[in-house]
């Protein structure tokens, strides 16, 4: 499914796709993947033709600004979303990468939001992470952040820390807001992501790491910890001890 300006661009499913030799998991997979470009490129593409009749309704400049901003983020989510179903190509970094998709990653966030960020990074000369460790780090920064913008809509300032200490790499996300996020509104009934969280706790124990989330006198933070190495799950723990 890719999505440019304001046009869906739907790709038809290969005939390898049934093939009666594919393996359940891999016919699931491709059914989840052809479940997701059918139901997200409808909604992208319904948002997309609202925004053309609100621009063409209105004469602010202003409110065109915002528009061609939303467009952008949904063309964006759409791209991304191609890559996930399609298991072509993928969305999070390698682990040479990392430093430098974080960066780009909160500096996008902190345009779309708003919010003041400060990105922070450490480590010692001969500092090396694999890519699951990579993209586990850059997915929890994701949910992090989208969970600031959540919950603590109020905070003027949120830091963003990756740092090595003795085995371990640890990513703090801290912000300075009152834990209150934007009033709820009636769509958001029945839209609850109490799996944010569980999600961020499982990726980190894949790895053999830690995640707390704790508040402070300022505001609340997200504290992970995950070994370099697979073999020094233990020697982390005695680390950060």
């Amino acid at each position: 499914m890719e999505i440019s300006g304001r046009r869906d661009v739907s790709t038809v499913p290969e005939l390898d796709d049934y093939r009666p030799t594919l393996s359940a998991a891999e016919r699931e997979r491709r059914r989840l993947a052809r479940d997701i470009h059918d139901l997200s490129g409808q909604y992208i593409v319904a948002a997309l033709f609202r925004l053309d009749a609100l621009e063409r309704t209105s004469a602010d400049g202003g409110l065109s600004r915002h528009c061609n901003d939303v467009r952008e983020m949904l063309v964006q989510l759409s791209r991304e979303l191609e890559k996930v179903t399609s298991g072509s190509d993928s969305t999070t970094p390698d682990g040479s990468d990392l430093i430098t998709a974080l960066s780009d990653l909160i500096g996008r966030w902190e345009n779309h939001i708003g919010i003041a960020t400060r990105f922070l990074h450490e480590a010692a000369k001969d500092f090396r992470i694999d890519d699951a460790t990579a993209e586990t780090l850059f997915r929890i920064t994701q949910e992090g952040l989208t969970n600031v913008a959540k919950h603590a809509a109020t905070a003027s300032l949120v830091t963003i820390r990756l740092r090595q200490i003795a085995a371990c790499l640890v990513l703090t996300i801290e912000d300075d807001g009152t834990g209150k996020g934007r009033p709820p509104m009636p769509q958001d009934r029945g839209f609850h992501r109490p799996s944010g969280i569980a999600g961020m706790r499982e990726r980190v124990a894949e790895l053999g790491g830690t995640l707390t989330l704790e508040r402070t006198a300022k505001g609340t933070r997200l504290t992970v910890a995950v070994p370099t190495e697979r073999s020094n799950v233990q020697q982390c723990e005695r680390g950060l001890a």
